[in-house]
This record gives C-alpha cells, structure tokens and sequence, in this order.
C-alpha cells in the first residue's frame, strides 16, 4: 500500500498510527510506504511554454486557449517530486490511499501527481477523507473508512476546471491591458472583482449627501429615582427619526417635559449569545488587524511558524471553526495543559462544555479539509513579539469557546404620555458568562457573528408611576458606510452581497484571502491610509477601461464571479467551456487605451518630473544628461508609500500617521517627511505630559 498526503507533517501522524519509520522523503512501514507532496508539486506551463511566439505579448496572438492544459514542475519542490513519482511508478499496481487535504485543492494536487506518475488506472485507488485531528485512532479509522477515489471524481472535475479557468482570465485578460502600456496590469477572475467592491465604496463614501433628521430622547425617571432613556416614536412609520423641523417633535417636547406615564407596555424575551467559535485562518487575520495592525500575509506568514518552526499551533490554512465529534480528548488534553499557563482566561471557562455534545466546539458536519485553530503546546521563550501575539489571539479563543453563553432578558417599553409615545430598549442580565471575562479585559464585548450593540441596563427600573424628567432634542445627519478596512474586506469577501442586499457565494478560500489582498497591494491597485483601503489611480483606471465592454466587465463584478463559483459547482465541464467562450468574447482590440500616469511632483534634487516605476517614484532624469538617482521606494520602513504620499513628500510636506514595521514584528506609528538630500525621515508626534494644555 503507498499512502500520499499534502505535506510532511501529515505524512508523519500516519506514521505516528502505522508505526512507520522515515526514510528520505518517504515513510516504511509493515504494509507499504508514506510518501508526501509538498503542496502543489505541479503547475499550469506559461504560454509561452505552449509556442515561443507567447513570449512576446501581442494582442494579435490573443485570446490564448490551450487545446490541453499541460504541467511544469514547481522548481521549489523537484527533489521532493522526484521521490513521489518514482514512488507511485514502483506502487502502481498496489493499493494507493490519496490522502491529501479533504477539500478541492487537496483533491486537485493528487490528482495532478497521479497523472503525471502515468497512473491512468484509478481502479486501485482510495480516498481518505478525514477533516478532524488526524489521531492514531483517526488515521486508522479514516483508513478503514478510505472510499473508491472514483467517487470524487466531480470534486476533481471542479478543481481542474477552476485552475484552467484562472489561467485563460488571468493569462488573456492581463496580457490584453498591458500591451501597449508602460507597465503590467494584473487582472484575475477573483482579485478584479475584489478591486471593484473597494473602488464602489470609495466612491460610495465620496458622494455620498448626508441627511439631516432630529430625535426627541426622553429621560423616564421611576419613583425611587431609577432612569431610562427613551426615544419618541414616529407614528408615519414606527421609526424614531423625524425630519429636522418637525412640528410632532416640538409637540411632544413641549408638552410631554415634567408630566406623567400614562401607561406602560413591556415584551420581553429571553436571548442567548454563545461565546465566539474556535479561529480559522480568516477570523484569526482579521482579529490580528483590529489588534496589532497586522496585513493578512503577515498573520498567515507567523502562524505557519508557529505551526511548522515552533510547533504550538494547529495547521493554519484551515477554513474550520469547529472541532471533528472525535476530537473531543484532544481539545480536553491541550486545556489541561495550558490552563495553569493562562489562569486569567482559564479561570473563566467550564470544562464540563468540553463534551461531544457541544456542538459550538465539535460538529464534524460543519468540517472542511482541517479542524479549526487551537494551541498544541506552550509557546517557546524565545518566539517574537509578533508570534506571541498571533498566538495570544489562538489560545483566547480556544479557551473562549468553552466559556458558559451570556444570557439575558431583552426588554422593549413602551411609553404612553399625551397621546405620544416614547421607545425604550434595555437588557437584564440573567447569566454574564463569557461577557464577565470581556469585562475583565476592559474591551466591548462582541457575540458571535459580529458587533452587538449595547442597550441600557434594566436594573430594578419600576414602570408604575413613572415621569418623563426631561426631553432633549438630538440633531443628527445620516452618516455613509465606512471605507473598507482590511478586515472588513475580507469579511465581506468571506460572506459578499450583491444588489438589493442578495447573498452571495463567498470570494475565494479563507487559505487565499490574505494573497488576494496582498497582490491588490503589490500590483498597486491599492493604497491603505489609516487603515482605510483606497483604489490607486492605476487600480479606477484598469476598472474604467474594463467597463468600456459589457462582457469584459463581468471579470470585475462581484455578482457575476459569484455566479461562476456557483455553476462551477453544479457543473464544471459546463463552466470551464463558458470561461472559454467568455475569454473569446471578451478580447476586443477596438476598446484598447494608453494608461497615462501622474508624475507626483518635481524632483527635489535636479527639479525634473517625477514619474510612476514598479517599485518606486524616480526621477524621470534617470537616465538624464546630467542622470538623477532620486527615487522614494514605494515601502519604507515596511510600510506602503502612496501617490498621495509621494505627492505630499515632494511638495515638502509630512505624509499622514503611517503604521511602520520593526524588524522583530512589532509595529509603530509615524509621519514621513524628505530631508535635504531626499532621503525619507520619520517625524513622530511628541507625547504630552500629563496635565499639559492641547
């Protein structure tokens, strides 16, 4: 029997179960051998690969449709590549048990490596399809469990048809915008739709007209002195909004200020907020954001060496937030060793959640490809402030999600005084739960599944004999939707919607979110500014040149890329020959355009203009009689230098509070300004003393 898994550390738990002893790039045991890819061993040729005439880019030779797709080895892993074919040649009429990830990828590696091992007979081979922490007892269970491989061959046909389509959008469409500019533009089947929801936003926010509207809140005191606030009513339409000049709203501030509740009625209901799930790589990204400022890449980067350098944490690039049913001694095995190490988080936990039962923590149904994040083992002294702080976020919510539900009576009072009506909503807490800890930490307290607003406290407010004590109008206008930051991105990437608020399929994989984001960065599609994500020039201009054909512009519609996933699913043969047909389409030479950039200002040095490069604004006198060598690269200090940057930095100005990298992961914050040889300087903001005058 030869068994072939995605990665070494995988290799080795079945090792672990088998007893098998390693070998170069191979496991022995009593029954066969272990042997492990390295993620993709494989990946598509280049066109020009296909015919050398490809190496020139020219809308002549476009679109590029391969009649068969064909592979090149990943340079990276050939060694290791070399084994595994030679490997499954010498097992080719043996059972062999594919055991990568359980998930279209994983499906799509072995069968990549299958076909280019000669292996064309799939008679002989099974399928291990095991999400949960892959155990003794698991890995011999699932090997027992191993179906024919036959039966995922959909699940291949969707992974095959999926990389071909990426390849035909991202080979054609890039190719068709850059030949004739002074520089790439990227385009990708994902990536561009991304790009578009940013830039609708920026414009959303720019245009957007606020509206002014009024609210009357109204202080309801009880007898014993106890207050509530409470908002008038609009009979129009149930909503406590009115306009600016209302005459109802004097009315009622008038004549209900200092007078008497009429009558009182209260609905209340009991509500349950569970403590937030386990992490997956996603969630852990975007808490790593709000806390420490930290990109997508860099949080994925530093979980992968606490995953495979310091081995504390779980397998990173997983989608999961829960553990398999079977995994309950291992959650229960990592509390018992990690409770005296956190006493402050611990503490507030009850082990007896730990249960197969609890199906917040352990739902095999909900598992794909790997069980969710969680501590392995205590974290080394000598991990970086960065390590330690990604494994922070792990180890609190491993230990949050077996914290008891925060539990409370929400309550709606309606108050009657002079034939209006004033709305209170306030909550009674029944059992604080996970919330007593959140307190502790001083933090807002968030449920799963987003923010939770915080109503007023009940207390033992009385509704009998109760007065309206004072009413205060509240002038407010409406307020636009907030800039996509990179955590709200990616999670509007994780679950998108479309026109009119509909649902759709989510954006990629929670494993490639975080390169998606990082190559919007790279390509210069998008700037960030106190955390703020702005589409660049060169980013609106690759989106308005798209929008010049109606079918070239599906690539950059969120809806439409939903709509590929979907049937990409239901039936992949039938998606890859549409992307074909829609690549054809869609290269029209009649709508090609010159991108024309913006030099940000003069050089400092010699006064020439300064112009766009890959990786820098450079003097456009580089190459000059006499030459100039002045450039402002576009990272410094590890983080992004914008057009707008540049431009404040030739104009002699301080850019905005930027957030900077230390070499040992930390970050900080600090203005940039050129000094007088044209060298970039960070200026930061003095601190006051306390007591000291703005």
């Amino acid at each position: 029997m030869l068994i072939l898994t995605e990665k070494s550390s995988v290799a080795r738990d079945f090792a672990a179960a088998l007893d098998a002893k390693e070998r170069r790039g191979h496991f022995e045991f009593a029954d066969g051998i272990i042997t492990y890819c390295k993620g993709h061993l494989f990946e598509l040729l280049m066109p020009e690969d296909y015919d050398p005439k490809y190496k020139k880019w020219s809308l002549s030779d476009l679109p590029i449709i391969p009649d068969e797709f064909r592979y090149s080895k990943v340079a990276d892993s050939a060694a290791q590549t070399k084994i595994v074919l030679e490997k499954l040649r010498e097992h080719a009429s043996d059972k062999i048990v594919v055991a990568t990830d359980a998930d279209r990828e994983g499906e799509l590696i072995a069968r990549i490596v299958l076909d280019q091992a000669g292996i064309t007979d799939l008679s002989n081979c099974w399928r291990f399809w095991v999400s949960e922490a892959l155990t003794p007892e698991v890995v011999l269970e699932g090997l027992r469990m191993a179906r024919p491989l036959s039966e995922y061959d959909g699940l291949a046909e969707q992974a095959y048809a999926r990389q071909r389509a990426d390849w035909l959008v991202g080979m054609n469409f890039t190719r068709f915008v850059s030949v004739g500019n002074p520089e790439v533009f990227s385009v990708g089947r994902v990536q561009t739709a991304v790009l578009c929801e940013i830039a609708r936003r920026n414009h959303e926010v720019k245009n957007f007209v606020p509206s002014p509207y009024s609210e009357l809140e109204a202080t309801v005191r009880d007898p014993s002195g106890i207050s509530m606030t409470a908002l008038l009513v609009n009979p129009a339409d149930g909503k406590t909004a009115f306009d600016a000049d209302s005459r109802f709203l004097r009315s009622a501030a008038e004549g209900c200020r200092g007078k008497r509740i009429e009558s009182v009625s209260r609905d209340s209901v009991l509500k349950t907020l569970k403590p937030g799930k386990l992490l997956n790589i996603d969630a852990l990204e975007k808490e790593a954001f709000r806390r420490f400022g930290y990109a997508p890449e860099d949080t994925l980067n530093t979980a992968e060496e606490l995953y495979a350098d310091l081995k504390c944490l779980s397998y990173p690039r997983t989608p999961s937030r829960v553990m398999g049913d079977s995994n309950v001694d291992l959650f229960r095995e990592k509390f018992d060793l990690l409770r005296d190490s956190y006493p402050e988080l611990s503490r507030f936990c009850n082990p007896r959640l730990i249960t197969p039962d609890n199906k917040h923590i352990f739902d095999s149904s909900d598992l794909e490809s790997h069980h969710a994040l969680i501590p392995l083992a205590r974290i080394p002294d000598d991990a970086n402030e960065r390590q330690r702080n990604v494994f922070g976020i792990v180890v609190e919510g491993f230990f949050r999600s077996c914290m008891d539900d925060h539990k409370f009576q929400e309550m709606t009072l309606n108050f009657k005084c002079g034939g209006f009506t004033f709305r209170a909503v306030a909550r009674k807490t029944v059992q604080k739960g996970w919330r007593a800890y959140e307190e502790r930490r001083n933090v807002t307290a968030t449920a799963e599944g987003g923010e939770d607003a915080e109503p007023q406290e009940a207390g033992e407010f009385s509704d009998d004999g109760c007065v309206v004590a004072d009413t205060r109008t509240q002038n407010k206008e409406t307020s636009p939707k907030k800039e996509y930051s990179i955590d709200t991105l990616l999670m509007f990437m994780e679950k998108p919607r479309g026109g009119e608020d509909e649902r759709l399929v989510g954006l990629g994989t929670p494993a490639k979110r975080a390169d998606i984001v990082k190559k919007l960065f790279d390509v210069g599609y998008v700037t960030e500014e106190r955390k703020k994500l702005h589409a660049t020039k060169k980013g609106l201009w690759l989106l308005t040149f798209l929008s010049k054909d109606r079918e070239l512009a599906k690539v950059a519609n969120v809806s439409q890329t939903t709509r590929w996933e979907r049937e990409l699913a239901e039936n992949p043969v039938e998606f890859e020959r549409h992307i074909r047909q829609y690549v054809s389409d869609s290269i029209n030479p009649g709508i090609k355009e010159v991108y024309v950039k913006e030099s940000p200002g003069k050089c400092p040095l010699c006064g020439r203009d300064v112009i766009e490069q890959k990786n820098s604004w450079s003097c456009s006198g580089w190459d000059g009689a006499p030459p100039c060598r002045f450039s402002i690269w576009k990272t410094a200090f590890r983080s992004s230098v914008s057009f707008e940057d540049a431009r404040l930095l030739l104009a002699g100005k301080c850019t905005a509070a930027k957030t900077c990298k230390k070499k040992d992961g930390g970050t900080f914050r600090a203005q940039m300004r050129l000094d007088g040889t044209g060298n970039i300087e960070l200026v930061f903001q003095k601190k006051r003393k306390q007591g000291e005058a703005k």
